[in-house]
């Protein structure tokens, strides 16, 4: 093969691999703590892929904290936005059972704030935000919890929370309530004026008190 060819070819050989090359070769949550929420922090080290799910320790809150990019070569213009998706659990006075595949309100994208070209601060979700869920029947949650039992393998599941919905203050009463279940944070990055997703982490919170 001429040389000519030989240079053409690794060019068609190596162009994937150069538009594979991650923009980002690490994350970072920074650990955070005021006089409301706390966050003890988070580390992705190497590459970023597209999508990341990350688990938040119990009482971790995203609210308030940095979150630092790496990127892979410098001089990209970059923005995050903030996204939450709330769910539905039952609450014993301490067990709680958490449907986090069953209905969802899912807000839109917020901007975080930038502090400096690879840092940004994480937004605060409103009341709003906090509590919103769609509209249900007590049907619909009865077959809802009756379905978690058997995805858990676990069919009688259903029977020890049923009964109790709608107990009032007797002692083992079960009460629904709604909390924010998952954090996405998108990180996008600016090519010729077009503004492109270079990963979504979803941050899954656990909703038990």
């Amino acid at each position: 093969m001429p040389v000519w060819g030989m240079l053409v070819w690794g060019a068609l050989l190596c162009a994937p691999l150069l538009a594979q090359t991650p923009a980002l070769n690490g994350l970072r949550v920074l650990p955070h703590a005021d006089r409301e929420t706390s966050f003890t922090g988070w580390t992705h080290d190497g590459p970023v892929p597209a999508s990341l799910a990350a688990s938040v320790e119990l009482g971790d809150d995203l609210s308030g904290t940095t979150l630092q990019l790496q990127p892979t070569k410098p001089g990209d213009t970059y923005r995050v936005r903030v996204q939450y998706e709330t769910s539905l659990a039952l609450g014993a006075e301490g067990p709680h059972l958490d449907l986090i595949d069953w209905k969802h309100c899912t807000s839109a994208w917020q901007p975080a704030k930038a502090v400096d070209a690879v840092s940004f601060v994480l937004p605060t979700p409103t009341a709003e935000q906090d509590s919103c869920f769609p509209a249900y029947t007590r049907a619909e949650l009865e077959a809802a919890v009756r379905a978690h039992g058997v995805k858990q393998g676990d069919p009688t599941l259903a029977d020890g929370w049923l009964p109790n919905l709608d107990k009032g203050d007797a002692v083992g009463a079960v009460t629904p309530y709604v909390g924010i279940s998952t954090v996405r944070v998108r990180v996008e990055v600016k090519r010729k004026g077009v503004w492109v997703v270079v990963t979504t982490v979803a941050f899954e919170l656990p909703m038990g008190c």
